[in-house]
């Protein structure tokens, strides 16, 4: 690949990812905003995970959540999820300014970075859910649900995971090779 071109793809896709991560942030201080001083028509939503490992709920009354339960929640837990969402896309974006500044990933603080992000990666689609359900419900008053699961997050931090290692495989190597010669 030419390495002209393989930068450039990099620093556009570093432009891109603060482009992302300000744009999310914005649509977050914007809906809270709408719905603390709007009309109440604006709320955000939680779909849970998109593969549920194991769920279940009830209510002593036959009442269950409430959608007014439900959107009080999410509104607790979408700002959260930007926030971790933000993190991820930042650290995404310096390891794409790094290889467009030409520094080589197999470094071990790039291979370090990539480790970092995937436990960030697998930690937030794994505890988010629990969170949510959690918190809805506590805050209802006549019910409760647990959805436990993971998503295409939880997933793309264990390739990431992987790739962190290969990057340390390759750096052990390279190490070596140098040593020989």
């Amino acid at each position: 690949m030419n390495i002209k071109r393989f930068r450039m793809i990099s620093r556009v896709s570093s432009v891109l990812l603060k482009m992302f991560t300000v744009f999310s942030i914005i649509l977050v201080v914007l809906g809270l905003y709408i719905i603390t001083f709007g009309d109440g028509n604006f709320w955000f939503t939680y779909s849970g995970p998109s593969i549920p490992l194991f769920s279940t709920g009830g209510s002593s009354e036959g009442v269950g959540i409430t959608d007014a339960e439900e959107k009080l929640a999410s509104m607790i837990i979408v700002p959260l999820t930007v926030v971790a969402s933000s993190f991820v896309l930042l650290k995404g974006s310096q390891i794409f300014t790094w290889l467009s500044k030409g520094e080589t990933p197999f470094s071990e603080k790039f291979a370090n970075t990539i480790k970092r992000l995937s436990l960030v990666l697998i930690i937030f689609d794994l505890l988010i859910p629990i969170i949510y359900y959690s918190l809805l419900s506590l805050i209802s008053v006549d019910g409760y649900h647990y959805t436990i699961g993971f998503g295409s997050a939880f997933i793309i931090g264990i390739i990431l995971f992987i790739v962190s290692e290969i990057f340390k495989y390759g750096i052990e190597l390279q190490y070596l090779a140098d040593e020989t010669v």
